[in-house]
């Protein structure tokens, strides 16, 4: 067999392994077929064998010799190349700084191409030494297809929307919804608070709800269940932004007030600018009270020609001669 006629022999160190195959008969070699050289091993889980294939064209023949990886593993690796003679005459060099990756079952062509004229050989024998030092053993990171996270998202949002279980109702504008007080205790301190206080509701398995409506109190419950905040192309209502955003500060659930927070800067208007900073001040949120104030004086001609601002005024008048203060201070 036309494997027979390459033998090997391999000597290593810590990251260095010297790869030296004799081919024999090489003028009687099949042309374009690959002849398979013994198995050997890079480190202790990679398994490799060494390929030659002869190609000729017009006078010559042309050699090609590849490294296979045989193993899951994947690794990095720089290589000289000599080919000599049976009386060590060399023949040819590929001495360079290129990486090979060396991936499963990939025939990684390690010479490019080399004119020799193989019925000359003395003995019709072909030496190939490979010098191999190992650059780097690739972790391949397992995917199982899934998403791990999305799926536990998935998983709470139809534990939500399926109570089976549930140990807590709570009760807003003639509405019920059942959840799951390990839940809620453990995404929300006021819930754990209420929890811990061992209060008249606990016993009772009942939560009545009086200062949030039922779908802010929807939205706020679906995100302690499954982090799910608004699409972005959905609920540019203002109002509703603000409604979520008290509840978020009233049971403490502090991303979902951040996320809130950005969204109302995001949608700030000089209509409503007013609204923002009256509601960055009774939740004394510096920041968003900045983010309003600064919009208010890059845009102080919009705002106080607004309908928003006219309000404004007239409800909080000791604030829009502050707010009108700051403006005319900066300009």
């Amino acid at each position: 067999m036309e494997r027979d006629m390459m033998k090997c022999n391999i000597r290593t160190s810590t990251k260095i392994h010297e790869i030296r195959s004799t081919v024999k008969n090489v003028s009687k070699l099949s042309e374009d077929v690959i002849v398979t050289g013994p198995d050997f091993y890079l480190t202790s889980e990679c398994n490799c064998c060494i390929l030659f294939k002869k190609i000729k064209i017009n006078k010559y023949h042309w050699l090609y010799i590849y490294i296979r990886n045989k193993s899951d593993i994947d690794i990095k690796i720089e290589r000289t190349l000599v080919l000599l003679d049976c009386n060590n005459r060399k023949l040819h060099e590929e001495r360079d700084d290129k990486i090979f990756s060396l991936e499963k079952d990939n025939n990684v062509d390690l010479m490019g191409t080399a004119k020799i004229d193989v019925n000359t050989l003395i003995h019709d024998t072909l030496i190939i030494d490979i010098c191999a030092s190992i650059k780097e053993i690739v972790t391949k990171r397992i995917t199982y297809g899934v998403d791990a996270g999305m799926k536990l998202r998935e998983d709470f949002k139809a534990m939500l929307e399926n109570p089976i279980n549930s140990d807590v109702s709570l009760h807003v504008d003639n509405e019920r919804i059942s959840a799951h007080w390990s839940v809620l205790c453990s995404r929300s301190p006021y819930f754990k608070r209420m929890f811990d206080s061992q209060m008249k509701e606990r016993v009772q398995n009942s939560i009545t709800i009086t200062d949030i409506s039922a779908s802010t109190l929807k939205n706020l419950i679906k995100f302690l269940y499954s982090a799910y905040f608004f699409d972005n192309d959905k609920s540019n209502n203002i109002e509703e932004l603000f409604d979520l955003y008290y509840g978020a500060d009233k049971y403490e659930v502090i991303d979902l007030k951040a996320l809130c927070a950005c969204k109302i800067k995001n949608n700030v208007t000089a209509d409503n600018v007013c609204k923002i900073l009256l509601l960055a001040h009774r939740h004394n949120d510096e920041d968003l009270e900045r983010e309003a104030m600064d919009f208010i004086h890059l845009n102080s001609d919009a705002v106080f020609q607004s309908d928003g601002w006219k309000k404004f005024k007239a409800s909080e008048p000791l604030a829009a001669e502050l707010c009108s203060f700051f403006c005319l201070k900066k300009n």
